[in-house]
C-alpha cells in the first residue's frame, strides 16, 4: 500500500518543477470543501502550494482541487469541518470558487503554521 502510494505521489509531483514548489504535504488529509455539502469522501492525499496555486490530489479516488492564490480570502485553523474532526487544529483555506461564491476546504497536515505563514506571504 505504501508503495502504490509512494507511486501516486511522485506522479502528482512530476506535474510541478522544483522551482514552482514552495511546500509539499504528502499526506494531508483532507475534510472536504464547503460547497460540496459534508457527504463527500475523506481522504489523503499530496497538497503543493506554489506561488500561483493551492494544488491538491486525493490518492483514491482521483480527485484534484485548484485554488487560485488570488482567490483566497483567508486562511487559519480550525478544529472541525463539514461535520467532521481530528480533535486536532486543520488548515482552513476560505475562497471564492470559480462560480464566485464563498467556499472552504480543510486539511490537516504536519506543519500547519508554516503553511499558513506561507499562504498568508503570498495572497
Amino acid at each position: 500500500m505504501v508503495k502504490l502510494f509512494g507511486k501516486k505521489t511522485k506522479r502528482i509531483l512530476e506535474k510541478f518543477s522544483e522551482e514552482e514548489v514552495i511546500l509539499v504535504s504528502k499526506g494531508a488529509n483532507f475534510f472536504g470543501v464547503e460547497s460540496k455539502s459534508y457527504k463527500q469522501i475523506r481522504g489523503n492525499g499530496v497538497l503543493i502550494l506554489t506561488r500561483d496555486q493551492l494544488f491538491f490530489q486525493l490518492w483514491l479516488p482521483k480527485r484534484i482541487i485548484k485554488i487560485p492564490l488570488d482567490k483566497i480570502s483567508s486562511v487559519g485553523k480550525t478544529t472541525h469541518h463539514l461535520r467532521k474532526t481530528k480533535f486536532v487544529d486543520l488548515l482552513k483555506v476560505e475562497f471564492n470558487n470559480k462560480e464566485g461564491e464563498a467556499d472552504s476546504v480543510a486539511w490537516w497536515l504536519r506543519n500547519l503554521d508554516e503553511w499558513i505563514a506561507k499562504i498568508q506571504a503570498l495572497i
